[in-house]
């Protein structure tokens, strides 16, 4: 695998990119370590559900505040997962190419 990397800086500090065979990944972000990851959709509204009903539970009255903090991360991820698929949806470069994707969206979603 072969790999680049790209140090950009700004007023926020230093931001940092690698570049391989996956395509263009952030490492870090205005002086902040970051991961670039990948969830299905799928399983990120499910653990959502699951967070929403543990967040409540009295036994985990302790861990609220940790359990919150995933969720909104979470919630985050799934609101551009939103936005980056109505781009796709918008943008896509042909009617074929537009039905291919929305096509293979519906089969990993499963109807939700």
């Amino acid at each position: 695998m072969t790999t680049t990397a790209f140090i950009d800086r700004d007023q926020f500090g230093p931001s940092a990119f690698v570049k391989n065979d996956c395509g263009m990944q952030i490492v870090m972000n205005g002086s902040n370590p970051v991961v670039e990851w990948s969830f299905h959709i799928k399983n990120l509204e499910a653990w959502l559900t699951t967070l929403e009903e543990a967040m409540v539970d009295e036994n985990n009255h302790g861990q609220r505040r940790g359990l919150e903090d995933i969720y909104f991360s979470l919630k985050a991820a799934h609101k551009k997962h939103l936005a980056q698929h109505q781009e796709v949806v918008t943008n896509a470069p042909t009617a074929d190419d537009l039905a291919e994707y929305l096509a293979a969206y519906a089969a990993a979603i499963g109807g939700q």
